[in-house]
């Protein structure tokens, strides 16, 4: 699997492969692999999957430029902690050791705000799922709106 890592306030990247805010989307297109498969829900994103078929990305875009991005799956990182391919006790011990709070989400309706990485994380349970993967995060989701002041 491959690991991202998260740049806030600018992106994710890996490697050479940079998915920075204000992109164009025919860069990112191009830069992943082409366009996505499949039909999309909103004419203003694009969507990602694994190799085995299963959610990865979803990028969506404002005057053609990339404005929010939302990591549904794989392994996304920030100096070392696992945002994604976790749960959220898990999340939010590395998260505290580290001196970066999770608390109530202000930006979005389910979730919880780190306003030091300027991201918001959902658990399956944030969701509505239950079960026995409730815990496990659900998404991670960064904007070029998401502003620390």
């Amino acid at each position: 699997m491959d690991k991202w890592e998260l740049v806030p306030g600018r992106g994710i990247v890996r490697g050479e492969n940079n998915i920075f805010f204000g992109t164009q989307r025919k860069a990112l297109q191009d830069s992943l692999g082409g366009k996505p498969s499949g039909d999309q829900l909103w004419d203003d994103e694009d969507e990602y999957s694994l190799p085995d078929g299963s959610d990865w990305l979803r990028l969506r875009y404002m005057d053609g430029k990339l404005c929010d991005i939302e990591v549904l799956g794989g392994s996304l990182q920030y100096e070392g902690i696992e945002l994604v391919d976790t749960t959220g006790p898990e999340l939010e011990a590395a998260m505290s050791a580290a001196k970066h709070d999770l608390v109530d989400t202000q930006w979005l309706s389910q979730g919880r705000d780190c306003i030091d990485l300027q991201i918001v994380v959902a658990t399956r349970a944030d969701e509505g799922e239950e079960g026995e993967d409730r815990e496990r995060i659900a998404w991670v989701f960064t904007s070029v709106d998401f502003k620390v002041e």
